[in-house]
Formats: structure tokens, C-alpha cells, sequence
């Protein structure tokens, strides 16, 4: 919908997990307002997380879109839900939002399971954590104590936190102008 200054501009909502089904949900809201040549997306988001390979999927496509992306946490951005956050140029959050981040979690074994195939896992989920940790290092200036604490704990974040670390440019409310149209995916 176009703003008073001319933009269009499309607002979406989503809460849920970052999988498969969420990320392309996401994706595909994204690519429509691209492919309608919109000039920027508000994107208001809450989410505990999810997977990391489409949580680094969606960073990477939000990162090319060739428009202006402003996310807003209004609940909670955990895990890598944190990362799809920092995919956008701006971004603000609830003055009641938290953020946390984590270590990459493990799935639960399989009685069974080999060592080669513990060993297996273990390795995926440290090259993930990796992934995400030069994400938070590129795109924001949380402390070197804040980063190595969270490979081994959850660590949460307030929203005062994230303005000072970079994480967020600022504490705002998300609002929907009056006449514009919000899409929940």
C-alpha cells in the first residue's frame, strides 16, 4: 500500500517457528513484495527459533532482497530467529520484546547410535554455531563475554541490551498506519 510519501510499502506479521513451512512462508511474502516492486517491507516478528540452515536461508535472502527491510521483535526473538532479525537494515524492537540466544542444540539421540554418528552431530551443530556467531559478530557488537557465554547457556537480552550492543537500532512500538493493510503469514 502506498504511504503519504508515495512508497509502497507491505507490512507483514509472523509468529512461529523458523522450519521449512515458516521459512517459506516468510520467503514467499518477501519475493511478493520484491516481485511488485514495493520499496520497503515492515515486518513485525516474534519466534522461539527453529533451524538453523533456514534461519541462515532466510538472513541470506532478506540480506539480496532489493528492497528496504525494517523488522520490529514485538514478543521474542530467540535463537535463530535472532538472525533472521539482523537480516534487516533496520531494526527495532517492543519495549516488552526479549531476544536470547543460545547453542546450538542437539537433536535427542537415537538408542543405538554409533559414535561416528554422535561425533557426526556434535560437528554439524558446532559448524552451526559458528555460522551464527560470525553473523553476531558481522552485524551487531555484543561483547566477547555475551558471545562466549552463549555456547554454553541461553542468554537473554533486553531491549535496552540490544540498542547498546547493535542489535537494535532502537526501541519503538510497532504500529500499522490507519488504511494499510497488514498480512499475517
Amino acid at each position: 500500500m502506498p504511504d503519504l510519501a508515495g512508497e509502497k510499502i507491505a507490512s507483514y506479521g509472523f509468529t512461529g517457528p523458523i522450519d521449512p513451512n515458516g521459512a517459506t512462508r516468510i520467503a514467499a511474502a518477501m519475493n511478493h513484495a520484491a516481485n511488485n516492486q514495493f520499496d520497503e517491507v515492515h515486518f513485525a516478528v516474534s519466534s522461539n527459533g527453529g533451524y538453523v540452515a533456514d534461519g541462515i536461508f532466510l538472513y541470506n535472502l532478506i540480506r539480496a532482497l532489493p528492497i528496504k527491510v525494517r523488522v520490529h521483535n514485538i514478543g521474542s526473538c530467540s535463537s535463530i530467529a535472532v538472525v533472521v532479525f539482523l537480516a534487516a537494515e533496520h531494526r527495532y524492537c517492543s519495549a516488552h520484546s526479549m531476544f536470547m540466544i543460545h547453542p546450538t542444540s542437539l537433536f535427542p539421540s537415537q538408542e543405538g547410535m554409533s559414535a561416528e554418528r554422535l561425533q557426526s552431530s556434535l560437528n554439524a551443530a558446532l559448524a552451526d554455531d559458528g555460522r551464527t556467531e560470525n553473523i553476531l559478530r558481522e552485524r551487531t557488537n555484543l561483547p566477547d563475554n555475551v558471545l562466549q557465554a552463549r555456547r554454553f547457556k541461553d542468554v537473554f537480552i533486553t531491549p535496552q541490551e540490544a540498542v547498546q550492543v547493535g542489535l537494535a537500532h532502537g526501541i519503538a512500538e510497532f504500529a500499522v498506519p490507519h488504511g494499510r493493510q497488514i498480512i499475517q503469514i
